[in-house]
């Protein structure tokens, strides 16, 4: 499997963070309404274990249903954080006092984000992470999941 030009594309083109903690028109988000309150839900056990449910559910699909296939994770999984690495997070500017956190979290979603669009024919809609690249595309961060995924809504800010 291998990391598909327009995902790497789509995510090029991202102007990063231009609406961060701006009040947004998208449909089906709930918005943070303060940076520390934006922090805590980034930070929250509850949104690391969303994504990492939504993120098992995809390996555990691919190595139970496409085996061969699966079998090329690890090497993609390989050139996706090299992509985020070093062609997306060196583009955005994070506030300096959250840098760390805003950059781990935004790594794991792009790389989850290109592997999930590398084996999107194995997989079934919707797509979690593309959803998210959604969010940064119109310049704000997801940050949480205010329910129980999937039901619920996506916090960002």
């Amino acid at each position: 499997m291998k990391i598909s030009q327009l995902a790497k594309y789509r995510l090029n083109n991202i102007n990063w963070l231009v609406n961060f903690g701006v009040a947004t028109t998208l449909p089906g988000v709930i918005q943070a309404q303060s940076l520390s309150l934006f922090i805590k839900e980034l930070n929250s056990d509850e949104w690391e274990g969303t994504t990492l449910v939504v993120g098992n559910k995809i390996t555990d699909y691919l190595a139970k249903k496409h085996t061969n296939k699966y079998q090329h994770w690890n090497s993609t999984v390989k050139e996706a954080k090299n992509v985020v690495e070093n062609d997306i997070i060196p583009k955005i500017i994070f506030p300096e006092s959250e840098k760390d956190s805003m950059t781990d979290n935004l790594k794991w979603d792009l790389v989850n984000y290109l592997l999930e669009d590398a084996y999107s024919t194995f997989l079934q809609e919707p797509f979690f992470f593309d959803g998210l690249i959604n969010v940064y595309e119109a310049g704000h961060m997801p940050c949480g999941w205010s329910g129980t995924w999937p039901a619920g809504k996506l916090v960002i800010y």
